[in-house]
């Protein structure tokens, strides 16, 4: 398995601390970088954006299902839990994700939030 806290470590030194803790897993390390990015929309934080954005996108993209998998869980999820910031997410979204993670907004957002999704992600330019 990719030792993701070593890739971890290297983008988000304010988390070391977090890091060197074992009982912390890939999942709960996803869901505080996604706090760190929801904070850094409202800021408008360009570097924690993109580091943050970035890690999820390098675990999503890794051979090994249990890093994607908490890329898809922990992460993209609930990105749109926020949902003044619909806008600034979705244009930060990988369009290959939307596959993976389109059931579980189907499961958790409500319908007209779930049409408002789906438009934003036809309309909006994704990453690669």
């Amino acid at each position: 398995m990719v030792e993701w806290r070593g890739e971890a470590a290297a983008r988000f030194p304010e988390l070391r601390l977090f890091l060197e803790r074992d009982s912390w897993s890939c999942h709960v390390f996803l869901f505080e970088v996604l706090q760190l990015a929801v904070e850094a929309h409202r800021t408008a934080d360009e570097d924690v954006l993109s580091r943050a954005y970035g890690f999820a996108q390098w675990c999503f993209e890794q051979p090994e299902q249990f890093l994607s998998n908490a890329a898809v869980v922990s992460f993209y999820e609930h990105v749109f839990d926020a949902w003044e910031l619909r806008h600034e997410v979705a244009s930060r979204l990988p369009h290959g994700v939307m596959s993976k993670v389109r059931p579980l907004w189907e499961w958790r957002l409500p319908a007209d939030r779930l049409a408002e999704v789906d438009r934003l992600m036809e309309v909006v330019d994704h990453p690669t």
